[in-house]
């Protein structure tokens, strides 16, 4: 025995006629047959009997009509309750940026939202990447941006926007005639990257492994800066992203893009599966995608 049973039970009641209660409840005259005698079925008691005049109720059907009439009604205001939950604008929505992420949207992204929602209050944390997704499935909050790829196994992800990687050289390095390099240029140089913390370090050895080498790095760091400037001091080659170079600059150093367009740094907007979607990560999601 269900709600939907127990609804479509009273509809019966309400109008003595199946043919009528099936208009009411938008669903066939046989289907709503079909569920009352399941239901009949289940309780092992008839509710109605037929007489020349049409349906008349049962004494057990009187009985379940008493007892299940303020159980639908308890059930249509929990119901409501929760509506009303999930349709909430307002409370306190946790949100975490992986290092970087910030940078390359929007810059108003943040006291925008909190413009156009003050009754929301933000709270912003910044971690690598793989912390993201961890504090994300901990549920320690409702939603990160980082950057892909994402397991397609823990969590729903939508991509923002996509950025290219480049390479950063020295006025010094022979690549810095080039217009744009392949993985296989970067065979014999020393290679400074952010660290296997982050998914672009992962995503820049596995394709140099598909160009038939494993990458010389000689410094790794957490710090996106830190690659450019031991770049400018001509201490390896780095490995960056195209937007960042916008905001760190130096005269001596040349960006390079590479020529795989496949080699991406693509923003992701994640949310751990089988977790309810409040209204507020909704809010959030769609002004992003937005913005």
């Amino acid at each position: 025995m269900d709600i939907k049973q127990l609804k479509y039970f009273l509809q019966v009641c309400k109008h003595k006629s199946f043919s009528k209660a099936a208009k009411e409840i938008y669903i066939t005259q046989q289907g709503l047959s079909k569920a009352i005698s399941n239901l009949e079925e289940e309780i092992q008691y008839p509710l109605f009997y037929n007489t020349t005049k049409g349906i008349r109720i049962t004494k057990y059907g009187e009985y379940l009509r008493e007892q299940s009439e303020h159980i639908v009604q308890e059930f249509d205001l929990i119901l409501e309750g929760l509506n009303k939950m999930a349709n909430i604008n307002e409370g306190t929505l946790r949100v975490c940026f992986s290092f970087g992420v910030l940078n390359a949207l929007s810059p108003d992204i943040i006291p925008g939202f909190c413009e156009a929602y003050p009754n929301i209050e933000l709270v912003v944390k910044t971690y690598p990447d793989s912390i993201c997704e961890e504090v994300v499935m901990n549920e320690n909050v409702d939603l990160a941006l980082s950057i892909g790829p994402i397991n397609k196994k823990n969590f729903h992800s939508t991509i923002i926007k996509t950025q290219y990687p480049c390479i950063l050289v020295n006025e010094e390095n022979p690549l810095s005639e080039k217009t744009a390099v392949d993985f296989s240029d970067l065979k014999d140089e020393k290679l400074i990257i952010l660290n296997e913390k982050f998914h672009f370090y992962h995503n820049f050895i596995n394709k140099c492994k598909e160009s038939g080498f494993e990458p010389n790095i000689v410094f790794t760091t957490s710090e996106v800066i830190t690659v450019h400037k031991l770049s400018h001091l001509n201490k390896g080659t780095g490995v960056s992203v195209d937007f960042i170079t916008n905001d760190i600059s130096y005269p001596n150093v040349y960006s390079i893009p590479f020529k795989d367009p496949s080699f991406v740094w693509e923003i992701c907007l994640i949310t751990k599966k089988d977790r309810f979607m409040s209204n507020l990560v909704k809010i959030f999601t769609n002004y992003v995608l937005n913005h």
